[in-house]
């Protein structure tokens, strides 16, 4: 058991960690691992459980809202979960066995990688009609209508990388506990997916994930309930706010936050690794 101060105190953390991690397709493990750890002096193995039940609130709350909004793709979603299960299995299980390490420094410069391809994507010109044509003629054609009855047509560029994206972000989450979303929304960006539509599938796809993650480290006997429940009631009701702030917010703003989020993500990643 925890006091009620602490009771508090972490509720207020999961809120405001989860308000910008739903704008953005997220889950928060990158400020919750490092604050379990070094704030509360919490194991690396229980801070990323507890991080992984604190994200299954964030993305179950923040999908239903994005459901409710009509912006899931849901068989995009669906795809990027096809190894995103395996992947967690994968992680959770390296985390007991082997010095993960090198691990976390590959991870962080896979997602500084395409955080840099992201930077690229901001500053690119529009392009003429002629090479939008040529670059998705042979596109995914996918078209979502929201509930305010807003289309988004679209041509998903290069399908076969979700597979690719979809195992990496299953194996961030289920060895670092910091969620596969910043893999899964900014590569579906890079897809040509539009940024309201990959923020909303990216909630949807780890809400699956995640809970598979939290069974996993559960059954490992990692999660320290005490920490988990406050901070996941705070993420719950913070999602929802980030689900609203998310349908104000322009796709070039939503897409910057997601630069820098994923920016100061890979870093802290890389930092891990050559301070290990």
């Amino acid at each position: 058991m925890i006091s009620i101060p602490l009771f508090v105190v972490l509720m207020v953390l999961g809120f405001v960690v989860a308000i910008p991690a739903s704008m953005c397709g997220l889950g928060g493990g990158f400020i919750l691992v490092p604050t379990l750890i070094l704030v509360f002096g919490l194991s690396p193995q229980n801070a990323i459980a507890v991080s992984l039940v604190a994200m299954c609130g964030t993305t179950v709350s923040a999908a239903i809202g994005y459901i409710k909004q009509k912006r899931v793709d849901y068989k995009l979603a669906l795809l990027y979960d096809v190894f995103d299960i395996p992947g967690v299995v994968i992680g959770a299980y390296l985390t007991t066995i082997l010095h993960k390490d090198l691990l976390i420094g590959l991870c962080g410069f896979f997602i500084f990688a395409l955080s840099v391809l992201m930077l690229r994507n901001l500053r690119a010109k529009k392009a003429s009609k002629n090479m939008e044509a040529e670059l998705n003629c042979n596109g995914w054609e996918r078209k979502v209508n929201d509930s305010m009855n807003k289309v988004f047509e679209y041509k998903i560029r290069r399908p076969p990388l979700i597979v690719i994206s979809s195992l990496l972000s299953g194996l961030v989450t289920g060895l670092v506990g910091l969620g596969g979303g910043i893999t899964d929304t900014t590569t579906m960006i890079l897809l040509g997916i539009p940024a309201h539509i990959a923020v909303a599938s990216s909630e949807f796809a780890m809400a699956l994930t995640n809970g598979v993650g939290v069974i996993t480290h559960g059954l490992l006997q990692n999660i320290h309930l005490g920490y988990a429940t406050p901070i996941t009631i705070g993420t719950i009701l913070g999602a929802q706010v980030g689900v609203l702030a998310a349908k104000r917010t322009k796709q070039k703003h939503l897409k910057t936050i997601l630069y820098i989020v994923s920016l100061v993500f890979s870093i802290r990643l890389i930092l891990d690794f050559l301070w290990a």
